[in-house]
């Protein structure tokens, strides 16, 4: 009695294990299954100083006065290699206002490191602060950086004076090649788990570019799907992201 019980209980564990693994999946959706990269854009800025000229909307001030150029941020290893105005989308926001004429920066990270974080302010008048916050800056690119706390007047500018800064360096960006695949279509990212682990939450930190070798903005977008299951396909909106100017900077999972 006592083994015949047993048999049945192991044929009950069978059963159980077997429905179980039914409902898991084994392969990507034949749908998904070209989703197996993630999408680059080959107009992303490279290793190399920005091409000024070339920056879409911005215009130079080659007589200005306000610093010494190219001037290390203090504290920072940003450097700022050219000052002028810039009109156009203000993308410092998810608002996406028209400016014209405001302050605008370019900075270059000279070093081998990444910029994952930073933030400095300069006085810019008498009660006028300029906050800039360029993020996830490569080692030896740059980007055209508008202020942060609100869009800033060239012409209200008459000084440029440091007040206080900080950054955060890293190593690199982590990216999920061969873990995910992220394509873009219709205003959304899918992404497609190539593999049979949960992953936990995914991001996809994305950047806009310009013309002139140079992201626009120090602003940082993200993206997240939850919970990705093996071997699973999810859309998720892509506020700010186009095929033309978007950059896909890192994918990360956290568990």
């Amino acid at each position: 009695m006592r083994r015949l019980s047993a048999i049945i209980c192991l044929i009950l564990t069978f059963v159980l294990v077997a429905t179980m693994l039914s409902g898991c999946k084994t392969k990507v959706d034949e749908e998904y299954q070209y989703n197996n990269v993630i999408e680059t854009n080959d107009k992303k800025p490279v290793d190399g100083e920005p091409e000024i000229e070339a920056i879409s909307g911005y215009v130079e001030d080659a007589q200005q006065k306000l610093l010494s150029l190219p001037c290390k941020v203090k504290d920072l290893e940003i450097e700022i290699v050219s000052i002028g105005k810039y009109t156009g989308l203000y993308t410092e926001n998810d608002k996406q206002e028209e400016v014209e004429d405001v302050f605008a920066l370019i900075v270059k990270n000279p070093t081998d490191q990444l910029v994952s974080y930073s933030t400095f302010t300069a006085q810019c008048g008498n009660e006028l602060f300029a906050t800039f916050s360029p993020t996830n800056i490569p080692a030896h690119q740059s980007a055209l950086v508008l202020t942060t706390n609100a869009p800033v007047a060239y012409a209200d500018v008459k000084e440029f004076k440091i007040t206080d800064s900080m950054a955060v360096m890293s190593d690199s960006l982590p990216m999920l090649d061969g873990i995910v695949g992220v394509d873009f279509k219709d205003g959304q990212f899918i992404v497609t788990n190539l593999t049979g682990d949960e992953l936990g939450d995914v991001y996809i930190r994305y950047k806009a570019c310009t013309d002139g070798n140079a992201y626009l903005g120090g602003i940082t977008y993200s993206a997240m799907v939850s919970d990705v299951q093996p071997y699973e396909t999810y859309t998720v909106d892509a506020p700010l992201y186009s095929e033309e100017s978007g950059v896909i900077i890192a994918v990360e999972n956290l568990k």
